[in-house]
């Protein structure tokens, strides 16, 4: 599986990318929603999206809908600490698979993949 982890924080790509060692999987980053979106229409080929709120340039509910318009059917976990309602409901209507919020464990990440996924990720 190869996942895009989309994050303007260094120190996530690198919390994000421990719970991924020893495992099979590939994973690409983006540090904000345009270099993303960059990425996704120049070809790149990803399993996920794991995409933060709060980023520079273009923010993360911005990229998703972005995304959505020009027919991505990648399967997208907004990853924030943003945590109310609102928020969540708007992300979800935006096109987001699935939602989860910071701090977050190994176990809930892999089990919303497998959610969104369909399969074992570990």
């Amino acid at each position: 599986m190869k996942i895009l982890v989309t994050d303007d924080s260094r120190s996530v790509h690198g919390f994000i990318e421990a719970m991924f060692v020893d495992t099979p999987h590939e994973l690409e980053h983006a540090y904000d929603g345009t270099e993303a979106l960059d990425q996704i229409k120049g070809g790149l080929s990803v399993d996920v999206i794991l995409l933060d709120w709060e980023m520079p340039q273009l923010s993360g509910v911005e990229a998703l809908k972005a995304l959505r318009e020009q027919g991505c059917a990648i399967p997208i976990l907004m990853v924030t600490s943003r945590n109310n309602v609102k928020n969540i409901a708007e992300a979800l209507e935006g096109g987001a698979n699935e939602y989860i919020m910071k701090p977050f464990t190994k176990d809930i990440l892999f089990e919303k993949l497998e959610m969104v996924l369909g399969r074992k990720v570990a």
